[in-house]
């Protein structure tokens, strides 16, 4: 069964990814902490959704920890437009990238299995 790794900024966020993934029948594994995140990637999750207000994000580069390990695809939600986060963060490697503004959860979702299947390809 395929695995989510889900790193939100608090648990309510969490809670609405995690729910909304677990109805599609993935396994779900989740943390707040980016540093927590990083030690959980030995858990072969099968991509990582990861909301990118998460507190202690600027600490650790999440993304390479992810290419250096497995080459984990990622999923990244945020509340700032793609520009902006550009500049912000490296997000070279990235499989899709998601404003909150302009993406609903299920849309999330998609995005979130049709990164899972081109994987399992």
């Amino acid at each position: 069964m395929a695995k989510v790794l889900i790193v939100g900024p608090d648990r309510a966020t969490i809670k609405l990814y995690e729910a909304a993934i677990s109805f599609q029948g993935l396994e779900t594994i989740t943390t707040s902490d980016i540093r927590e995140a990083i030690n959980m990637i030995d858990q072969k999750p099968s991509l990582v959704l990861l909301d990118i207000t998460t507190p202690n994000l600027g600490d650790i580069n999440l993304i390479k920890e992810l290419q250096e390990k497995d080459d984990i695809p990622l999923i990244i939600v945020a509340d700032i437009k793609r520009d902006h986060a550009l500049s912000e963060h490296s997000i070279e490697g990235v499989c899709e990238y998601l404003s909150k503004s302009d993406t609903s959860v299920g849309d999330i979702i998609k995005k979130v299995r049709s990164c899972i299947n081109e994987k399992e390809k």
